[in-house]
């Protein structure tokens, strides 16, 4: 479906008849299934009164809540053979990826899974099992869904909108809640296998359910085992565009490819890419820290004698990028790019490798009429690994004059460097703090050197998560028939512990790489970094192992109490209330070593430890306005308040509310509407976080890697205002690497983030279209005081250093610490952050669901039914305002990906499944798209009316729509023994490949589909 296409069907949803003709027909080609749509109404002849839908804590009554409700459904669970909850969650419209977690999520720490709807992050929707809260993994307070098993899966709801005032803190983006089978009985088993085709690693999946009744069917036990075993691979082992790292450039227009690196064209002074004759494209992206070193002088003024002892040693006219050394580390010559720059590519992993283990048990006894009781246990143990390319360390270091694994051309460059200093020059390498002088026979050099001796990076995160719940609900009856009626209280307690135990492998440490590059006592240093030449000794002495814990509890005592107020003239006025305490407490502790901070190759970090405790009270209503009346079929008004009082300084009490309502004029079409006002208080982590130094994708201003059109006289004259040598300004040695250090820590005084939501919209099931149900709803939802790091992350500060504020003296270059020497970022501020309500976001648009059954009395097996549904989303706005006291600077990132904006976030996503079932036979086919986006680069300033690069100057523009097909098959051989197979991703579609702009496997591999084509099948018994 073309974008005109999609827009004509966005704009014809002003009728009942335009939407029905409107979303039947593509349903086939545009969005998702039948099992996922907004919650149908029961029939008016059903008794619904226990029915529940997420977004309210009040009994439906036949109709639809004012808040949209998206499910889905287990047989849709069945269908994709999903073994992991958040992969099929991410590939519904409302939610996009996350880049650090999930299956592709390389990352350390890592190894949780999370979800991201709406794009404002996980730390920003509330996961609930059964309406209640479930595990959290740490000082962040979110969920892993991979403690939730699939096979116990009975429905997910989404609701979107802040839910506060129904659920307390963390539903600003919305609720996500699994309800599970908690009345089972008998024995079901279930065997999966699952296999990409291009790497044949395999995925196994082991489910166990069984249930009683028992005590004459008063009470039921529910026990479902699950064991999961996922291989992993990396990019060497997946090939093609997974290799090798790629990047921008200019290439001969001869080599250009838009999925390979082209062959590199040197640009003439004067010209750009295109006058020259080249073309912007994809070059190797490699690292410049390699094996056998990377060379620079620092600091030092020229002088005739050192340039006749560079020319002596053969480096004449040496470059920016210093000089390195053959295998031998005798002969030095220049260092090229991209000729010597290193692939971190082929070991790093693109699908992570886990072992799961679930255990979950719920019960329930009905002791009389009153008082029924139940109680959960959940237990799971995670153990996920990842792997990265070997480390490397850079920076300043000393070096004797006459290191004898030089030549002595070499060791007369070290002699002119150390009688060149000015002053005194302090080297600082992790603990090390080292001065050298003029002619104290030290000399600094800038060294940049990857260790593949030590061997790959690995992490290893073990993660056992432990939860209990225990509780009694019942029906109190009717004080009397006019009031107070058919009363049912709730009451519960629960509680959760998580531990995670992380082992990393690879790291370096630099106080030790500096301590065995000198002398001692006059003995040849320990560490000859030149060429490949390390010795084992010297690999021992510098290479670290480290250990993290991380602890994390949560407990929370809830009560309360529904029913029906009294009877109005269109019927009985439906309210709830209740009281809830929540406290939450998480530490981490990291390996000493990490938090001395003398470490290279993972982030260094100090410990976390706090906790925060909240009192609640809270109540809702709804209220009846017409029923059966000449004004409409039915109309109701709600509303909802909650109030919570923090024993933190900078939340306190803090009020939640939410007004709505809901108008049938005929049972063809119900109108619905609501406005939520809601809260998130602060985390442990962003409250009591301890400064950790992480390693993010970034572009320095002031270096070659700012785009050309922004390589202006203004921010040339920031970056010399900042601590960039005249000389270096726009130069690769400014940032050699892709990746900039930034440090970031808590905030106890942080204050909690607002947001308003408002949602209306229509549902539509018109009689005379028999098995049609259409959902239209708008979202909006604002969010203000959002937590964040200073200017929202290390991309936007930089760039509101040097390309917005441009004053030396604002808060955001002042976080920006220098090498006084190359111009780097460097130790020890790096980017220096902490949390604060700094910032903003917004999203609207509009979803549309569509449902379409219909009988045929043909088929193999009897008569057919066909299920044709659609979950389609537009995003009209998708804004961040980094800093709210700069309204003026937003990044409107909507339709875009890219540096600043993160992942894609298209205009339009959605999915379709048309499915086919004829007796035991079931056969289906789901269309899972992903809608254009353009680069930030292009459309952050176009947006902002301000100077933006031509298209045709850019390597990746634009990332065209995607479609992938997923087809699945199912057979009933009897009752109680069912086969499913499958392929996902049918026609092997590659992911959409970028450049610069890509956080990892030269794409956005939260996004898009990295797999390839992956084929499983499964067996299901029942006894």
């Amino acid at each position: 479906m073309n974008a005109n296409h999609k827009q004509r069907l966005f704009m014809g949803c002003e009728t009942a008849l335009a939407i029905a003709a409107a979303l039947f027909v593509p349903a086939l080609a545009t969005a998702q299934t039948a099992t996922q749509t907004q919650a149908p109404a029961p029939a008016e002849d059903q008794t619904v009164t226990e029915v529940v839908v997420t977004g309210s804590r009040l009994s439906a009554r036949g109709f639809k809540a004012p808040t949209p409700v998206t499910v889905i459904g287990s047989e849709e669970i069945g269908l994709s053979g999903t073994q992991n909850v958040e992969t099929l969650l991410n590939d519904t419209p409302q939610f996009l990826g996350s880049q650090n977690n999930g299956p592709t999520a390389n990352t350390v720490p890592g190894g949780t899974a999370t979800l991201n709807l709406r794009g404002f992050g996980a730390q920003r929707n509330l996961v609930l099992v059964n309406g209640r809260r479930f595990t959290i993994t740490g000082p962040d307070q979110t969920t892993d869904i991979n403690t939730i098993p699939a096979s116990l899966i009975k429905r997910v709801e989404t609701v979107t909108g802040g839910s506060s005032a129904v659920y307390g803190s963390d539903a600003i983006t919305g609720v996500v809640n699994f309800i599970m089978k908690d009345d089972f009985h008998g024995v079901e088993m279930t065997a999966e296998a699952r296999q990409d085709t291009h790497t044949k690693t395999k995925t196994y999946t082991a489910d166990l359910t069984f249930g009683t009744n028992f005590a004459e069917d008063r009470g039921n036990v529910v026990v479902a085992l699950n064991y999961l075993d996922r291989g992993g691979y990396s990019r060497a082992d997946r090939g093609g565009w997974a290799m090798p790292t790629m990047a921008d450039g200019c290439v001969t227009a001869a080599s250009y490819s838009d999925t390979r690196p082209g062959t590199p064209m040197a640009i003439p002074a004067g010209q750009t890419c295109l006058t020259a004759g080249g073309r912007p494209g994809l070059i190797f992206g490699g690292s410049g820290t390699i094996p056998n070193g990377r060379f620079v002088t620092v600091g030092s003024p020229s002088s005739a004698s050192l340039t006749a002892a560079l020319a002596a040693a053969g480096l004449s006219g040496l470059g920016s990028r210093g000089f390195t050394f053959d295998n031998a580390g005798k002969v030095a010559r220049p260092a090229t790019t991209p000729g010597d720059d290193y692939d971190l590519a082929p070991a790093n992993y693109i699908v992570i490798p886990q072992r799961r283990w679930l255990a979950n048990m719920s019960g329930h006894y009905e002791f009389n009429a009153h008082v029924t009781g139940y109680a959960e246990a959940n237990y799971s143990n995670n153990r996920v690994s990842m792997q990265l390319a070997p480390s490397g360390f850079g920076g300043n270091f000393l070096l004797n004059v006459n290191n004898p694994y030089l030549t002595p051309q070499l060791q007369d460059v070290l002699r002119q460097l150390d009688q060149l200093e000015v002053g005194t020059v302090r080297a600082i390498n992790g603990t090390s703090s080292l001065t050298t002088t003029a002619g104290d026979g030290l000399a600094i050099l800038n060294i940049n050197r990857r260790v593949p001796e030590i061997g790959n990076r690995t992490n290893t995160a073990d993660r056992s998560a432990f939860r209990t719940a225990i509780g009694l609900r019942g029906d109190l009856g009717s004080v009397s028939d006019s009031y107070l009626r058919n009363l049912k209280y709730d009451a519960y307690y629960t509680y959760t512990r998580t531990t995670d135990t992380s082992t990393s492998g690879g790291a370096i440490s630099l106080s030790k790489v500096q301590a065995g590059l000198l002398s001692v006592n006059g003995a040849a240093p320990l560490l000859n970094i030149f060429g490949a030449n390390l010795s084992p000794q010297g690999i021992s002495s510098i290479s670290v192992a480290s250990t993290n814990y991380t602890e994390s509890s949560q407990q929370v005592l809830a009560a309360s109490l529904a029913g029906e107020l009294f009877d109005t003239w269109a019927g009985p006025i439906d309210f709830s209330t209740g009281a809830e305490y929540r406290k939450a407490s998480a530490r981490f502790v990291p390996d000493s070593f990490l938090a001395s901070g003398d470490v290279s190759g993972f982030n260094a970090a100090l410990p976390t430890q706090g906790s925060e405790s909240v009192k609640e009270v809270y109540g809702e209503v709804r209220v009846p306005l017409l029923k059966d009346s000449p004004l409409g079929e039915r109309a109701s008004a709600n509303g909802a308040f909650r109030y919570s009082d923090y024993n933190l300084p900078g939340v306190g009490g803090v009020w939640t509310y939410s007004v709505g309502g809901e108008y049938a004029p005929i049972s063809d079409i119900t109108l619905r509407g609501q406005f939520q006002h809601a809260i998130r208080a602060p985390n442990v982590g962003e409250l009591f976080g301890g400064n950790t130094t992480s390693g993010p994708s970034a572009v320095d201003p002031c270096s070659s890697r700012q785009p050309t059109s922004q390589q202006t006289a203004a921010v040339r004259a920031i970056c010399v205002a900042t601590g960039v040598p005249a000389a270096s300004v726009f130069t690769l040695a400014v940032q050699p690497n892709t990746f900039i250090s930034q440090v970031s820590g808590g905030n106890p005084n942080v204050g909690p983030e607002k947001s308003d939501t408002t949602t209306f919209g229509v549902v539509l099931q018109p009689r005379f279209v028999s098995g049609l149900m259409v959902s239209v709803d708008y979202f909006k939802i604002n969010l203000d005081g959002a937590i964040a790091p200073l200017g929202g992350g290390i991309s936007n500060t930089l760039s509101l250093c040097y390309n917005t504020i441009q004053d030396a003296s604002s808060a955001f270059c002042k976080a920006i610490t220098r090498d006084p020497l190359t111009g780097q970022i460097a130790a020890p501020g790096y980017v220096t952050t902490t949390n604060g309500n700094t910032g903003g976001l917004k999203t609207s648009g509009v979803d549309i669901n569509a449902n379409y059954r219909f009988n045929l009395a043909w088929g193999p097996f009897g008569d057919s039914r066909f299920d044709i549904g659609t979950n389609l989303t537009y995003t009209d706005e998708f804004t961040a305002t980094p800093v709210q006291a700069l309204p003026a600077t937003k990044n409107y990132c909507v339709g875009s990906f890219g540096p600043t904006c993160g992942q894609p976030i298209p205009r339009w996503k959605g999915a379709s499944r048309i499915t086919w079932r004829s007796g035991p036979a079931t056969l289906s086919l789901r269309h899972r798209y992903i809608g254009e986006v353009t680069v930030d680069t292009y459309l952050l300033p176009k947006r902002l009316g301000a100077a933006f690069p031509d298209k045709a100057t850019l390597t990746t523009p634009v990332i065209k729509a995607q479609s992938y097909f997923d087809l699945t098959g199912s057979y009933d051989v009897t009752k109680d023994l069912s086969f499913t197979a499958g392929v996902r991703n049918l026609f092997d579609k590659d992911p959409a490949i970028v450049g610069s702009s890509a956080p990892s496997n030269n794409t956005f591999s939260a996004t898009y589909d990295v797999e390839g084509r992956v084929v499983y099948a499964s067996v299901t018994a029942r006894f």
